[in-house]
């Protein structure tokens, strides 16, 4: 079995149990990527 697991949505890590920040579905190996993924999320959001 492989250390990892998940992969960071921006900039496409690989985790290291132990390390990094995990939300509620998202996996980040910086806080750094978490802040761009956020705002990633609401760029993409509409009015309709």
């Amino acid at each position: 079995m492989s250390i990892f697991t998940r992969k960071d949505p921006i900039c496409g890590m690989k985790e290291e149990k132990g390390k990094g920040i995990l939300d509620n579905i998202n996996w980040f190996c910086s806080a750094s990527c978490k802040k761009q993924y956020a705002a990633k999320q609401q760029k993409t959001k509409g009015c309709c």
